[in-house]
């Protein structure tokens, strides 16, 4: 699963961008794809798990790739 974030900031054109990539089960997959997890749900999913993160915040020359691992937020656009 793949969760990319963009905060528009109306400044310069350089929005802060993060992107989580989590390997998901096929249960996981078809719960997802058919409604059935809530964002709160999507972001628990990385509890006891490793996920790849990139942060690139605004102003930043290039993102930030790593490693990382537990639960992460996911916040509707607005």
């Amino acid at each position: 699963m793949s969760v990319f974030t963009e905060y528009v900031d109306w400044v310069a054109g350089q929005d802060a961008q993060y992107r989580t990539v989590l390997p998901i089960t096929d249960a996981e997959a078809d719960d997802l794809t058919a409604g059935r997890l809530s964002l709160d749900r999507v972001g628990a999913l990385g509890h006891g798990r490793r996920h790849l993160q990139s942060d690139w915040p605004s102003g930043a020359e290039v993102p930030s790739v790593y490693w990382g691992s537990g639960a992460f937020g996911v916040r509707v656009g607005y």
